[in-house]
């Protein structure tokens, strides 16, 4: 992840997804944008729904994926933020700009040792 001191962020691909043709999501051929994942999010205990509960939600709340403006955000139905996909996730930018919305749900939420949350996302 980041630099690899060529010049060029390796979190940012060359190529841009879209939901049409046959070479979407670069040059592997697959359509990125269709595929589900799983990951942590970001800067949690940072985000709006930690710092005004104190609390983490709990398993099995549901999550949209959206753009805050700033970074791709995973926030409750009510639109209160969780926290931020990683940087690897910033193609799907594109992709809800072609139409496509994620949702999923919490798998994971800790607060120690650090505070933590993992989602499950797929495209709707």
């Amino acid at each position: 992840m980041g630099s690899s001191h060529s010049g060029n962020l390796s979190d940012y691909p060359r190529s841009r997804p879209t939901s049409q043709g046959a070479n979407n999501g670069g040059s592997s051929g697959l359509d990125k944008c269709g595929n589900g994942f799983s990951t942590s999010l970001d800067e949690v205990s940072r985000c709006f729904y930690f710092m005004n509960t104190a609390t983490l939600p709990p398993l099995g709340t549901k999550v949209n994926i959206s753009f805050n403006g700033i970074r791709l955000v995973a926030e409750t139905t009510l639109g209160e933020e969780i926290g931020y996909l990683p940087t690897q996730y910033n193609y799907l930018k594109l992709c809800i700009d072609n139409g496509f919305n994620y949702t999923g749900e919490i798998i994971s939420a800790r607060t120690s040792p650090i505070t933590a949350v993992m989602v499950d996302i797929i495209p709707v």
